[in-house]
């Protein structure tokens, strides 16, 4: 049966109306995408801007050359981050206490409509400096895992009734300059009522096992019990250039009589005639500890009153009368120093190599192998030192010959100590890592002030202290008998 005109049309609706159907489908889905894509991108844009927001508001603007400086907060703390860096930077790394720092973030405040807000308690800034030394010296040994490295060791003096026993680790090959803060780092702090070359040399083993290799060589002064300790370790071991040169000074110098006669006119000049008329002509302290190690600026002075005599007023000649009587030895002297200063810089600078240690020779015998005797004698020191120490260099090696950055951190360290002897070693020595750490600029700058602070806890510096520190006597005696017999 044929299908009439009005059916055929009514059928051709209906496929266009479930075309329709589909279509309407196909937009549907197409729209729950969109909306989908959309609502993430929203998300998206609000987050964006959020953090957007946050960061401009935690952002300071200092200065007419738009220098930003991010102030993030630290989780569990009070403080910025931008406080924190600063206060810790400035007591790391400037000789300034913590309360004079309190009173720096006072008088900026006072200037720059208080930019840094609330300011901490000098407590707090020790606290931090604690925290953060801590932190970095956890980590110090994982950065020599894969490199080569030297060690230098020294022992501290006395510290109420304790030694502190320094290794720091550096880069084994001399990078063309000499070493300072800024290339060292500090693996391990020990402390000991005293040591001797058995317990020195179970602290280089320690530190070895620590890093997973052994050191290249170490650098150490010629105190005998640290000598021993690495002659027994097996380590190759090269003597402090400075500690080295003023020992054979010492040893030629010390017991000769002209030289006894003209150190004590020196000295005496300085302390009689201080803080009279002549006093600005008068000589530079000397030493009474590692004198010989510093000898180069009195002598300096000697030489230059020696050369300006003649032109001084008849008051000064008198007094000083001494300078022209020893003329031949102010001579002596002057090109000794001259001589050790120009191979102390050499070597310092560029290392022991073998191309370093052949022009320190020919110093050595163009000036004072044809001296007089004791010039001769300090010569046939220094070239026996400098074949020892060539013994320890392969060709094409140049190794660091300087000790100089643990000495400048045990003066730091010195200073920040309680005058106090019954405090003794207290955890302000954890400022020594981080002071190193904060040398560099760039390490500065990249510091992570905030995650630092975030991970450790207050509680990590008393676990250390106690695992590694003996008992403060002081807080004991405040303990015991009361605060207001503390200065008794």
């Amino acid at each position: 049966m044929k299908k009439s005109a009005q059916d055929k049309e009514i059928e051709k609706l209906k496929m266009q109306v479930d075309k329709l159907k589909k279509e309407k489908l196909s937009l549907q889905r197409d729209k729950r995408n969109l909306m989908g894509r959309l609502s993430t991108a929203q998300s998206r844009n609000a987050k964006y801007r959020s953090e957007l927001k946050k960061k401009r508001e935690t952002e300071c603007w200092l200065g007419p050359e738009n220098l930003r400086a991010n102030d993030e907060s630290i989780r569990r703390h009070h403080y910025s981050s931008l406080m924190v860096a600063l206060s810790v930077a400035f007591y790391a790394r400037l000789s300034v206490g913590s309360r004079q720092i309190v009173e720096i973030f006072n008088i900026l405040n006072e200037f720059m409509g208080n930019m840094f807000g609330k300011v901490p308690a000098y407590t707090t800034i020790g606290y931090w400096t604690q925290e953060l030394g801590l932190s970095v010296y956890k980590e110090s040994c994982g950065l020599f895992k894969d490199k080569q490295y030297a060690l230098i060791v020294d022992e501290s003096m006395m510290i109420g009734s304790e030694k502190l026993l320094l290794t720091l680790a550096m880069p084994a090959a001399n990078a063309g300059s000499a070493i300072t803060e800024k290339d060292v780092t500090i693996v391990d702090i020990s402390i000991a009522k005293s040591w001797n070359g058995t317990s020195i040399k179970n602290v280089l083993e320690k530190v070895a096992d620590k890093i997973g290799h052994k050191p290249e060589y170490v650098v150490t002064d010629n105190g005998s019990t640290v000598c021993k300790a690495v002659r027994d370790a097996g380590y190759a071991h090269h003597l402090d250039i400075s500690h080295t040169l003023g020992m054979f000074l010492e040893r030629v110098y010390k017991k000769e009589p002209d030289f006894q006669e003209l150190s004590d006119n020196v000295q005496l000049a300085r302390l009689k005639y201080n803080m009279q008329d002549i006093a600005y002509v008068q000589p530079p302290s000397q030493r009474s500890v590692a004198r010989f190690m510093n000898m180069s600026k009195w002598i300096d002075w000697i030489s230059r009153m020696q050369y300006l005599y003649h032109t001084l007023q008849d008051d000064i000649k008198s007094v000083y009368a001494f300078v022209p009587h020893n003329a031949s030895l102010v001579d002596e002297l002057a090109e000794t120093m001259d001589c050790i200063t120009k191979i102390e810089k050499n070597v310092k600078n560029n290392g022991w190599s073998r191309d370093t240690i052949c022009r320190c020779k020919r110093i050595v015998a163009t000036s004072l192998m044809s001296g007089n005797e004791r010039q001769c004698k300090v010569g046939s020191f220094i070239l026996e030192y400098m074949e020892r120490e060539l013994a320890f260099v392969n060709e094409g090696e140049s190794h660091n010959a300087s000790s100089d950055p643990v000495e400048s951190i045990f003066g730091v360290v010195k200073g920040r100590m309680s005058d106090n002897k019954l405090a003794g070693v207290t955890p302000i020595i954890l400022l020594m890592p981080l002071r190193l750490n904060l040398a560099d600029k760039d390490r500065r700058v990249n510091f992570n002030f905030k995650q630092r602070l975030e991970e450790g806890r207050h509680r990590h510096i008393k676990e250390w202290a106690n695992e590694n520190l003996s008992p403060n006597l002081a807080i004991k005696r405040i303990n015991t008998i009361g605060k207001k017999c503390v200065g008794f």
